[in-house]
């Protein structure tokens, strides 16, 4: 059983109570036995995709696990479910929970149902500056620069400091 440290999440919530969504999730997400090893911030962050819904509060987790990226992915999914997360078949709508895989380790993933690192990370400022905050080293697969190097100007637009 090989335990995968270095596995980045990213949680995100723009419906209900988001603070205690975000406390739910994390129950959650331990009871699973997947350990979490640094939590970020909760930052407020504007709605990327569709602008037309209230704004999320984020954060980001360092976990540690040895399921599968597959098992992974079916787990963060049924979380979602328990949580009360109706898959609409849309994309960036207003969600009670929504828990992306960011990165595992090196490990590179391109399937339709799951693409590691995360399809979108790259192109979404709010999500690199939260990661940066638990691991400004950490050097995505494929890439030279670490997360820190990848914050660029303009990255703090639509992002702020919920609490600690």
């Amino acid at each position: 059983m090989v335990i995968m440290e270095r596995i980045y999440l990213l949680l995100g919530t723009n419906i209900g109570n988001l603070e205690e969504n975000l406390e739910r999730a994390l129950r959650f997400i331990e009871a699973r036995g997947i350990r979490i090893l640094k939590k970020s911030k909760i930052y407020k962050t504007a709605p990327w995709g569709f602008s037309e819904q209230p704004d999320f509060l984020n954060l980001a987790l360092e976990v540690a696990s040895d399921l599968t990226p597959d098992s992974l992915l079916r787990t963060l999914k049924e979380i979602e479910t328990q949580m009360g997360r109706i898959e609409t078949g849309g994309r960036w709508l207003p969600r009670i929970i929504d828990v992306d895989i960011l990165f595992m380790d090196d490990l590179v993933v391109d399937r339709a149902d799951l693409q590691i690192p995360h399809r979108e990370f790259f192109n979404r400022p709010f999500a690199i500056r939260i990661l940066s905050e638990i691991a400004p080293d950490f050097q995505p697969p494929g890439r030279v620069a670490r997360i820190t190097d990848l914050l660029e100007g303009g990255v703090d637009e639509g992002i702020e400091i919920y609490r600690d």
